[in-house]
């Protein structure tokens, strides 16, 4: 598939390139997933998302902000769901155990909680079958998205959080 790419239009008027991660629609909109490129020409690590319109040659335009926290998490399934089937090295990370053994783990579940302003995961160990123990951790994330450092979950409250992600993804 050839890369995509468009001109978004900033409020002093001027333009920004994006690269297209990736485009779906529902019954009411198209949204793009996409990155920014710099002015360097290297990409954005940061995906952010738009709705937009096809004009009458299929061109992306008038491109408008989501409007809801509905719309938010939808996009951010959509990103999580792409992440977990075509993420590569960025799904995999290692741990140390008590005796300095590599451990190598594999991330199920990326999300953010904004009331904390963190990142988490959700992670087994990758040599685990299926119905293998999950964990739960705070992250930071390196330049590439990769697990740079795992902290820990500090509050009854913020667990009661991970908890309600991780059901909703069992669902």
């Amino acid at each position: 598939m050839d890369e995509q790419y468009f001109n978004l239009t900033l409020e002093d008027g001027s333009e920004q390139l994006c690269k297209v991660v990736f485009t779906f629609d529902t019954d009411d909109f198209s949204y793009v997933l996409y990155s920014i490129v710099e002015e360097d020409g290297n990409e954005s690590e940061e995906i952010t998302a738009l709705r937009y319109e096809l004009d009458e040659d299929g061109k992306m335009t008038h491109f408008t902000p989501l409007e809801t926290e509905e719309e938010w998490d939808m996009v951010e399934e959509v990103l999580n769901t792409l992440i977990a089937e075509f993420g590569d090295e960025a799904d995999y990370f290692t741990i140390f155990d008590e005796n300095g053994e590599e451990i190598e783990c594999e991330v199920l579940h990326r999300f953010e909680l904004e009331n904390f302003n963190k990142n988490y995961i959700l992670y087994t160990f990758a040599d685990q079958d299926e119905d293998g123990e999950i964990f739960a951790a705070a992250y930071i994330a390196g330049e590439n998205g990769e697990i740079e450092e795992l902290l820990p979950i500090e509050s009854d409250e913020e667990w009661a959080k991970v908890e309600k992600e991780l059901e909703s993804i069992n669902q």
